[in-house]
Parts: structure tokens; C-alpha cells; sequence
């Protein structure tokens, strides 16, 4: 997505004020939508200079002010380019958005926080387990103990019979000859 300067924008918009569609001051300067252009004539005729300006702050925005908005907008049968100008929103595809979440999801949809949910604040410390948790890691512990015993002395019983193998494959060899 190409970022354009406040100088290139009014630019376009001085494009069309000379006469040209917002097609093709569009082509013209590679913003790829008319739409761009439309919305950048919507922001300096209600704001100035100062609607044309780039927001790089992110607004988090509350979900009732969500459903403001989407009311204003059916009340009013407005395009998400005028609601986004009236309240001074800098995507009109943002409302668009917040229009699809509510059709989906119904009203939660648009009270739900962006990102990851917190972790946490206090993880579980070794040593601070309650009864029934102790008495589980015990058995654990002892059912692992367990395990490893039985584990050694199948070794040892298969190296044994290994030996004994080798032994008697031994005494056949020096029989046979």
C-alpha cells in the first residue's frame, strides 16, 4: 500500500478541481481506487488541510462509539465514506468492519478488545501446590520411581540372557569342532 504525502494529495485534488474524473486522477497518480481520491475530497472539503494529514496513531475505539456509528450510518443511509468523514474516522473500510462483526457476531462482536488476552499476572510457583496436587505429584513421582526399576532390571534380564546366549553358542561351536 503506497503512502502519499499531503503535498501529493492536494495535488489530486487540485486534478480535480481542473476537470478530471476521479478515475483518472486515480490512474494518474497510482492510488488504484477512485475511492482513495473520493475520500481524500471528502476529508480537506470538512477538515482542511488537516483531514488530508496521515494518522499514524492507532485509536482504539469503544464499542459503543462502534454502535454510534453503525446507527448513524443506517439512520442516515449513508456510504462508509461520509460516516467516516462525520466522525472523523480515518478508514471507511474500518467501519465496513465493524458493520461485518455485528452481522456475524451480533452486538459482542463490537465490545470485544483487540489482540491477545493477558497472561496471567501471577503463573503457578513450584512449591505452592495444594493437597490434593501434592499427593498427586507424590504418586507421580513414585509411579516414575517404579518405572525406572522396572526398566533397569529388564535390561539387566535381557543382558543376561544375551550372555547366557553367547555362552552356549560358544560351548556348541567348540563341540561341533
Amino acid at each position: 500500500m503506497v503512502k502519499f504525502t499531503v503535498e501529493q494529495k492536494l495535488q489530486a485534488l487540485n486534478l480535480l478541481k481542473e476537470g478530471y474524473s476521479s478515475c483518472s486522477v486515480a490512474q494518474i497518480i497510482g492510488a488504484g481506487s477512485h475511492q482513495t481520491i473520493d475520500t481524500w475530497a471528502g476529508q480537506y472539503q470538512h477538515f482542511g488541510v488537516q483531514g488530508l494529514e496521515i494518522q499514524r496513531t492507532w485509536q482504539n475505539y469503544r464499542g459503543q462509539f462502534k454502535l454510534q456509528v453503525l446507527n448513524w450510518r443506517k439512520e442516515h443511509d449513508e456510504t462508509y465514506q461520509n460516516t467516516a468523514i462525520h466522525f472523523k474516522i480515518s478508514s471507511p473500510s474500518l467501519i465496513y468492519t465493524w458493520e461485518k462483526r455485528f452481522d456475524e457476531g451480533g452486538l459482542d462482536a463490537l465490545f470485544t478488545k483487540r489482540g491477545r488476552p493477558p497472561m496471567n499476572k501471577s503463573p503457578k510457583k513450584p512449591g505452592k501446590y495444594t493437597s490434593s496436587e501434592l499427593s498427586e505429584l507424590e504418586r507421580l513421582r513414585l509411579e516414575n520411581r517404579q518405572l525406572h526399576i522396572e526398566n533397569d532390571y529388564l535390561k539387566k534380564v535381557e543382558a543376561l540372557a544375551r550372555r547366557k546366549d553367547a555362552q552356549r553358542k560358544k560351548n556348541y561351536c567348540t563341540i561341533a569342532f
